[in-house]
């Protein structure tokens, strides 16, 4: 399963490093660092839904900008551009007592992840090869997801959260300078790569970022939810340690090229996370929840970092991501549980989008 060349300890290291700092960015900062400090402005303020708008759209052009100015000789410099504007807006955050000060932060988290993100997945597959790229997304992304479950660091205030946004976007600019570069470009083929199934792929993320993130807002602004879910330290470190576990496990398993079976067992965990949900059997969700979470954010790096193509990766994100995470939130406004007329439809999308998939992939390997 060994893929173009044995990556060195310092490829590995560093690329472990750059993912996991751009998870931690976007989870501890641009999710709730951000919102935190928004809140001192006000209780339910009127600005909540414009920022997140302008962050949104300033994601999705930061993730199209990378995508077009990506050059495999100066990636890196342009890498450190897009971590300098992350840690630009978390250190503004942490200063910021304007709404217009606000809005700039919120565009500025938006430019810099959307580069970060779509930058990375070009960069990775060069630098760790396809033989280990599984494994080091997969830790990265578990020991992300878990650093932000440790109780001292979920439940900091918005100026901790801030000066962690800071500190993980500078970890992310050395890391990545430590970046060789030394793999030949290679650009994955098959069925999956194929036109049918990007948008098969895409429409499978879009569905899953859905389902997290309506869950999530859901659990959160559930006082009774929050309480057995994702409240003490002992439950947060519970969750903190089921994230890594899942995330390594992942990597494992996406390193032998099973990335369906991967993303499915990840959709069955989030869609029995939101059922659980809705049958008030809180306490088994945050072991579900947050396996599920870890698996796919693996299978959503891991995708178009194998391709090795920017241009997918901002494809992907853009809807995926950006949009995914703003349908999901907004669907679940005011709700206290998942209903079933977003469960329903979003198992059976999931089901039909990868029964298209093994159909398209037997016509395709029959020819």
């Amino acid at each position: 399963m060994r893929e173009e060349f044995d990556p060195t300890e310092r490829s590995l290291v560093a690329a472990t490093v750059t993912i996991a700092a751009t998870y931690i960015y976007f989870l501890i900062f641009a999710q709730f660092g951000f919102l935190k400090a928004l809140a001192g402005l006000g209780p339910e303020n009127a600005l909540l839904r414009p920022l997140m708008a302008v962050m949104g759209a300033a994601g999705i052009a930061g993730s199209v900008g990378m995508a077009r100015w990506f050059n495999e000789t100066r990636c890196r410099g342009q890498m450190m551009v897009g971590f300098g504007i992350a840690g630009a807006a978390a250190g503004l955050t942490w200063l910021a007592r304007s709404p217009a000060l606000f809005f700039v932060c919120a565009a500025l988290t938006g430019a810099g992840t959307g580069m970060v993100t779509v930058g990375l997945a070009g960069m990775l597959r060069r630098e760790v090869g396809g033989g280990r790229l599984g494994r080091c997304i997969g830790v990265g992304t578990g020991a992300a997801y878990a650093f932000c479950n440790v109780p001292a660091i979920f439940e900091s205030g918005a100026s901790a959260q801030a000066l962690l946004g800071i500190a993980a976007a500078c970890t992310g600019l050395i890391a990545v300078q430590l970046f060789e570069q030394r793999g030949p470009r290679q650009i994955a083929g098959g069925y999956d790569y194929s036109l049918p199934g990007i948008g098969l792929w895409t429409g499978i993320f879009l569905v899953l970022v859905g389902l997290d993130s309506a869950a999530f807002t859901i659990i959160q602004h559930n006082p009774e939810l929050k309480l057995v879910t994702w409240t003490g330290g002992a439950q947060l470190l519970v969750n903190a340690g089921v994230h890594l576990a899942a995330g390594i496990l992942a990597g494992q398993i996406l390193d032998r090229r099973r990335m369906a079976g991967v993303v499915g067992v990840a959709a069955a965990m989030l869609i029995a996370a939101c059922i659980l949900l809705g049958l008030d059997r809180s306490a088994l969700v945050p072991g579900l929840y947050a396996a599920g979470v870890s698996v796919y954010s693996a299978a959503l790096v891991y995708y178009p970092a194998r391709a090795g193509r920017p241009g997918l990766a901002a494809r992907v994100y853009i809807v995926a991501g950006w949009i995914g995470s703003a349908l999901g939130i907004s669907l679940a406004q005011d709700l206290s549980r998942v209903p079933g007329w977003l469960i329903g439809p979003g198992g059976g999308l999931l089901a039909t989008l990868f029964l298209i998939r093994w159909r398209g992939r037997r016509a395709s390997a029959a020819q």
